[in-house]
């Protein structure tokens, strides 16, 4: 590198800090696509706990289970996103989610071009994990589990390899985590892939008996710190109770990828590359790999939502295994040993400092001058329009709405208005669920049952059959329509 002046080193970036570069703006470019009604519910509960310093551990929200035991899985992240939303607005909320992305999968680069040697392949294989997972990129709880799954995965590699690490390091992460996100779930899931991947090493006479006294440390530790959590263990219960087969179908995220879909296109790439790589190598492989490529692969084809997770195990796997099969071809060997060179004499860190403040103070300028926030709630998927008008028409009281919108309106509206249900149907149930399925769509005595409930305000899609039910009953008068939502209010 002596033809590289010193000053320079520090400027050009590295493969990583362009991959940084790369997944920080265009997780920027679809900010908008990224906020979701959910959002709405995060942010007015993180708003409630900075107020009142309390972390509610019953529901607050909702007419049917007032008070009934609601497990705040994912208060920390809640409170995060709402101080950053205080310092700017939307914005600040896509900003943090893009920020926790590129750092993401800058770590699966890293995993990967250390185990695999060829940055080209690596950056390759990290681009695709990304765009796999990039379905599931929303500003959502679940992105700071992208960032705690990929650091938890690349300790217990650590400790497979026997190479040193603190173990105290687990339990510290699953603390964050468990008050994160409920995600949490998957760090115990990848747990058990590498103690069965031990297990299967001994019976194969190759395992490492420290890394299994290691591993029984993390698993005892981190389960016992997964109940420090403001509800203790109900978190567990929160998280194992989303089991319901008639939920699971009405939510798009926990329905079965559509491989048909462009965009599931690098999911189903890898999961081409991870077959091949199995039928292939599944003696070479270690126990705890092929656990973890099987288990993850089953859960992504019956969940969209698995499939961010499936990318981030998958890539520094196929790095490693590719790199084995492209040594025997010495001119991509020399290439790759060539660009491996240059980077490494690089220092980087600069581009990714320099996207990130550039893009903090265009959304500073934008908002000054503009006095509003460049991303906004999307008006052809929420009432954002209904809901600023109900704003100023301030009608308290229970409202039924559509399952997607509740936490949206949740933001704009509570406490005034509580919904009937909103989108966590891990708290509401199947039987909730399916008596909400049936009310939008104006089927059965749908005006009895709102009786039962004292439902005084409908705001749901003007097309719905609940919209087409509502126009002709006396009891009803519509206050507000547009092509998106209608109001209806009680007579």
């Amino acid at each position: 590198m002596k033809s590289i002046h010193p000053v320079l080193t520090f400027l050009l970036p590295r493969i990583q800090d362009m991959l940084f570069g790369a997944i920080f703006i265009g997780a920027l470019i679809i900010g908008p696509r990224m906020l979701n009604g959910d959002l709405g519910r995060h942010l007015t509960l993180g708003k409630y706990m900075v107020a009142t310093r309390n972390i509610p551990t019953r529901d607050l929200f909702s007419f049917t289970k007032p008070g009934e035991s609601r497990p705040p899985y994912e208060w920390l992240a809640q409170v995060v996103f709402y101080y950053v939303y205080t310092l700017l607005n939307l914005d600040g909320v896509v900003l943090l989610t893009a920020l926790v992305l590129a750092v993401t999968f800058s770590l699966v680069y890293s995993d990967s071009v250390q185990r695999s040697r060829m940055p080209v392949v690596a950056a390759f294989l990290t681009l695709l994990a990304a765009s796999a997972s990039s379905l599931d990129w929303l500003t959502r709880p679940q992105i700071f589990s992208f960032l705690f799954f990929t650091i938890w995965l690349q300790g217990l590699e650590k400790v497979r390899k026997g190479e040193k690490i603190n173990l105290w390091f687990f339990p510290i992460l699953m603390l964050f985590w468990v008050n994160t996100h409920g995600g949490f779930i998957l760090g115990f899931l990848t747990y058990i892939a590498y103690l069965a991947g031990w297990i299967l090493e001994n019976w194969r006479k190759q395992a490492n008996n420290a890394a299994g006294w290691n591993l029984m440390i993390v698993g005892a530790s981190a389960a016992i710190v997964s109940i420090i959590t403001p509800d203790l263990w109900r978190n567990w219960q929160g998280v194992l109770n989303n089991n319901s087969l008639f939920v699971l179908s009405h939510t798009s995220e926990t329905m079965p990828p559509n491989l048909k879909l462009l965009g599931t296109l690098p999911f189903t790439i890898i999961l081409l590359f991870v077959s091949i790589l199995l039928i292939l190598r599944w003696k070479l492989i270690p126990g705890s790999q092929i656990f973890l490529l099987v288990g993850f692969a089953f859960v992504s084809l019956i969940m969209a939502r698995n499939i961010p997770f499936f990318a981030i195990v998958a890539a520094p796997i196929l790095a490693e295994n590719i790199s084995l099969k492209l040594k025997g071809i010495s001119l991509w060997t020399i290439f790759e040993e060539q660009i491996s060179k240059i980077d490494s004499g690089l220092r980087g860190y600069t581009l990714p400092i320099f996207v990130l403040m550039l893009a903090t103070g265009l959304f500073s300028y934008y908002q000054i001058d503009a006095h509003s926030a460049f991303n906004q709630f999307n008006q052809q998927e929420l009432p954002v329009k209904a809901a600023d008008w109900m704003e100023g028409y301030s009608q308290a009281g229970n409202m039924f709405t559509d399952f997607n919108w509740g936490g949206y309106l949740l933001f704009k509206l509570w406490p005034g208005n509580k919904v009937f249900i909103d989108s966590q149907s891990d708290f509401y149930g199947e039987e909730l669920t399916r008596e909400y399925a049936a009310l939008i769509n104006g089927q059965g005595n749908w005006d009895k049952v709102f009786n039962q409930y004292n439902v005084t305000l409908i705001i749901i899609p003007t097309h719905s059959g609940l919209a087409e039910a509502a126009r002709s009953a006396t009891e009803w008068q519509i206050t507000y329509q547009d092509p998106l939502a209608v109001i209806f209010v009680r007579k």
